[in-house]
């Protein structure tokens, strides 16, 4: 099983930055970068096959490719912003990191916006 395989590689990263982390803090940072985006790209093909799923899931429903679109968009930018963040906080930069939460907030919600719009509009629509 792979949860195994990215389990370990999460604690021999956890175990090697907090060794060096007394030793030598840039390199502890550097260290759980490292690892961390080992464990991302172990999982991006999963990626592929949930998007796929996702996609066939709405075409049945009838959803316009532009909203799985949309929350692809949204769930990436989440989870960048919450590797990068978490990175930032850990290299000990806490407000650098809220501001990097801040950006990706407003980027999900500027692209969210004209959907937001249509469903209003929709709305509005249905009421009158």
């Amino acid at each position: 099983m792979e949860i195994f395989r990215i389990a370990a590689v999460a604690l021999i990263t956890a175990f090697c930055a907090i060794l060096l982390r007394d030793i030598k803090s840039e390199l502890s940072v550097m260290v759980a970068f490292a690892g961390g985006l080992i464990v991302l790209l172990s999982v991006v093909n999963y990626f592929a096959g949930i998007f796929s799923v996702i996609s066939s899931i709405a075409k049945r429903a009838g959803l316009a490719t532009s909203v799985v679109t949309l929350l692809f968009k949204v769930i990436a930018v989440g989870y960048i912003a919450e590797f990068s963040s978490s990175m930032i906080d850990e290299a000990g930069l806490p407000s650098l990191a809220d501001k990097v939460t801040l950006a990706a907030k407003l980027i999900i919600v500027s692209s969210s916006l004209p959907t937001v719009v249509k469903l209003f509009e929709f709305i509005a629509g249905m009421l009158s």
